[in-house]
């Protein structure tokens, strides 16, 4: 199941056009990805993000919006780096859906649904030494139980 990072969407999220700025949902989800993070063996302390794509499927209006949420799976790990997947949905399709959410528990909502597709490369980084580390056994183990086990598009 994806970590689920619940957005209260502020009116001064909106641009001049009526609807959620584009930028603003990079910032959720770099907050959900930290409130994910937090949850490590290792904290927020040792990725950098090193790379993102985003698609933007459909307008989200203040008044109508009022929450979002955020989904949080990985795609896949590998030797110092892991591709993670953001998906932010609608509250009101998250609430109207619960029971296709729990059938879909271990992959998380279908992916048509969400108003934003995101995915990000993170390294695993040493601020020390200035460059990539390899994870460690917890740090890996950790990732891998949030592996989405289908991806529904």
């Amino acid at each position: 199941m994806p970590h689920r990072y619940d957005v209260a969407v502020r009116w001064s999220d909106e641009d001049r056009l009526g609807h959620v700025n584009n930028s603003r949902y990079l910032t959720y989800t770099e907050d959900a990805r930290l409130s994910w993070l937090a949850e490590s063996p290792s904290g927020n302390g040792t990725v950098i993000l090193a790379h993102t794509e985003i698609d933007f499927v459909r307008p989200v209006h203040f008044v109508a919006a009022g929450r979002l949420v955020v989904h949080t799976s990985v795609v896949t790990v590998g030797r110092s780096s892991m591709r993670l997947r953001q998906d932010i949905f609608s509250a009101d399709v998250i609430s109207a859906g619960d029971a296709v959410a729990e059938a879909n528990a271990a992959g998380g909502r279908d992916r048509s649904e969400a108003v934003t597709r995101t995915e990000h490369v993170l390294v695993c980084y040493d601020y020390e030494r200035q460059q990539s580390r390899p994870w460690m056994e917890p740090e890996a183990a950790w990732l891998r139980l949030w592996i989405a086990e289908k991806e529904s598009t």
